[in-house]
């Protein structure tokens, strides 16, 4: 995998560092998601810029935020609104919570919460802003029970889902060799109704492909031409 020119960092939620390089156009944002267990519930939490909180909040169909709090150097804004199931068509009330710093944020959502739920639950992690992106560490009785992953579109190439390769990352490796490739080895897999995948195994990361549906045959060459690499 070659690294020609261009090139954007990127940190995910649990800290991981990538630098990806390459002649693809690399301006697309990169979102982080991880899991954290407290008190018996998983919350899935996402980072990415500010204005990808607001178009989150937008999809989930959160008109307003009500209220404000400041901690961990930002802001924590709290807004309701409600999921409606497809099938049944119940609705739930939810609780958007979005913490903001100076570029990026951290977002999620709470099953029938109260603005003090969602400090609370905020509280469990210690928030780090860094020009690439945020970290959220659990703290207190809170974990994450995964590593987490960044989720970034490269057009041309697909989807890339980056990850930790450690021993339960590697659990998702096929049971055969992949093909070498410069830093590691490259699969390929289908899922059955979705359709073809990749997965790169490099030194210390796992990457996921999932290709644009006109471009399966061009992923190995693309890939190539792309370097993805755990910094410090």
């Amino acid at each position: 995998m070659s690294a020609p020119g261009k090139y954007v960092t990127h940190r995910s939620l649990d800290g991981v560092r990538v630098r990806i390089s390459g002649a693809q156009d690399l301006r697309r944002p990169c979102t982080s998601v991880a899991r954290i267990a407290d008190g018996g519930r998983l919350h899935e939490i996402s980072s990415g810029t500010r204005a990808d909180a607001l178009a989150w909040a937008e999809d989930i169909g959160l008109d307003r935020f009500e209220q404000e709090f400041r901690m961990q150097g930002g802001r924590l804004r709290v807004g309701r609104t409600a999921a409606r199931d497809a099938e049944t068509g119940v609705s739930d009330p939810v609780l958007a919570a979005v913490w903001e710093g100076r570029g990026h944020a951290v977002f999620t959502h709470l099953y029938h919460a109260r603005p003090a739920d969602a400090v609370a639950f905020f509280g469990t992690l210690r928030l780090t802003e860094h020009p690439d992106g945020i970290t959220a560490v659990p703290r207190g009785r809170a974990r994450r029970p995964e590593p987490a992953e960044m989720v970034k579109e490269v057009p041309g190439l697909g989807l890339l889902e980056i990850t930790a390769l450690n021993q339960q990352t590697r659990r998702r490796l096929p049971s055969w060799r992949g093909a070498p490739v410069a830093g590691g080895e490259l699969f390929q897999d289908v899922v059955e109704g979705q359709g073809p995948y990749f997965l790169l195994a490099l030194r210390s990361l796992l990457v996921t492909v999932l290709p644009e549906e006109d471009r399966v045959r061009e992923v190995p060459r693309r890939l190539a031409g792309l370097s993805v690499q755990a910094i410090r």
